[in-house]
């Protein structure tokens, strides 16, 4: 790396650490523990999962300019950090940390995925078509039993350039597992097909349950593993919780003298493909198995893209449920009649609103209102994610958190 590209990166971790020590950073950290704590607050606000390459050459204070791969992904990755604090008028929380993922062999469930992508010009949003892997019961013992491993080496070499470009100006920390978010239809469907995958809930359900007994014990076994090697991680300062924001709280608190437990962390899972799927079904090939991974956990989070207003008598059986999806295909007023105030509502507004010829602010608005509204009295957090496309025009973006922050402020308990 040269001269100028470290001077770059050490300036804009610079600025970020800068940030990260004013005492706005402490008063969102102290909302999100308010708010995940159900007590009274106003709805928080969390934009994520942006488009930036849609309009990171249009704007000076995005566009990298360091010279090298590795290089230059680091100074993206500031640049966006540094510009939702100028610009994103929201709480997400600028800690002044980079934050590595320690790396680990031996965790994950062995399977390679068959796939075909089609891109979807600047967005990161990518089309998927996804071939059998695990077509019968012959292939379920492909899905690997963890025997989790950690690679001081691999997570030193991964550190490595961001401690030499900045390290003395921008701590560099490794992590372990910071929650547990327990999704397996999401792998399920890429391993067998969408389509295939829900016709088996009829066809073939002894090889469905087949196949998601074999994924839980895995995934049960990695969160042991990781415990029993010491390798879990503080999760009260995740950025994000399942599809929601901010993990700040005040209930999960390490016993003295003693290492960090699962009991200790967040965990979650979803089953976002269960959009059209009763309830009953939910619960037998769903939640029956999220549970195993959900009761091992301090609190829970639920949910993604499913709609869960039909659901809700069922999430009673899920153990320290804190926080439950409400998408954008949920009925918020029902979801909130059924559910009364014992949980966190994570509200997803449509994204869709961002990609029409012209921003319809005052139709965005009205969706974040009528989430608002209808979980007023209870800890809320809005959280708009998903944004596949906002026609280049990132000032959409900015007018959104404007408004919604406005409109929480005005809610505001």
């Amino acid at each position: 790396m040269d001269r100028e590209g470290r001077n770059t990166l050490r300036a804009l971790a610079g600025d970020l650490v800068e940030i990260a020590g004013g005492e706005v950073q402490e008063q969102r950290c102290a909302g999100w523990r308010a708010s995940n704590g159900l007590r009274p607050h106003r709805p928080m606000i969390w934009i994520t999962e942006v488009p930036w390459g849609e309009f990171e050459r249009r704007h000076d204070e995005l566009r990298p300019t360091c010279a090298g791969a590795a290089a230059r992904h680091m100074e993206s990755v500031l640049r966006r950090r540094l510009f939702v604090q100028r610009h994103f008028r929201c709480d997400e929380v600028e800690d002044g940390i980079w934050w590595v993922p320690k790396q680990y062999r031996g965790a994950d469930y062995g399977i390679e995925i068959r796939e075909d992508l089609i891109d979807q010009g600047d967005s990161y949003v990518k089309s998927h078509h996804y071939g059998a892997v695990i077509a019968g019961p012959q292939d379920i013992e492909k899905i690997r039993m963890p025997s989790v491993r950690y690679d001081h080496e691999a997570t030193c070499a991964v550190m490595r350039p961001a401690e030499e470009a900045f390290g003395d100006v921008m701590p560099v920390r490794a992590h372990g597992p910071r929650q547990h978010w327990f999704s397996p239809w999401d792998d399920l469907v890429r391993w067998i097909g969408v389509t295939e995958a829900l016709i088996d809930l009829v066809d073939r359900p002894q090889f469905i349950h087949a196949v998601l007994r074999r994924m839980t014990d895995a995934f049960v076994m990695r969160m042991r593993q990781y415990e029993a090697l010491g390798e879990l991680e503080d999760s009260n300062s995740l950025l994000r919780v399942g599809s929601g924001a901010a993990g700040w709280t005040d209930e999960l608190v390490r016993q003295r003298g003693g290492g960090l437990r699962l009991r200790d962390q967040w965990g979650g899972a979803t089953a976002q493909i269960f959009g059209e799927v009763s309830p009953e079904m939910h619960q037998q090939f769903a939640l029956q198995y999220e549970t195993e991974v959900m009761e091992l956990c301090g609190l829970n989070y639920y949910g993604c893209c499913e709609p869960l207003h039909p659901k809700v008598h069922l999430l009673d059986r899920v153990p320290r449920l804190r926080k439950i999806s409400i998408s954008p295909w949920g009925d918020a007023g029902e979801t909130a009649a059924r559910a009364g105030r014992r949980y966190v509502f994570s509200h997803k507004p449509n994204p869709a609103v961002f990609a029409t010829d012209e921003f319809d602010l005052a139709a965005a608005e009205q969706d974040v209102r009528r989430r608002i509204t209808a979980s007023r009295g209870m800890s809320c957090e809005i959280i708009m994610k998903d944004i596949s496309t906002v026609r280049g025009d990132v000032g959409r973006l900015v007018r959104w958190t404007e408004a919604a922050m406005r409109l929480a402020e005005e809610h505001a308990c």
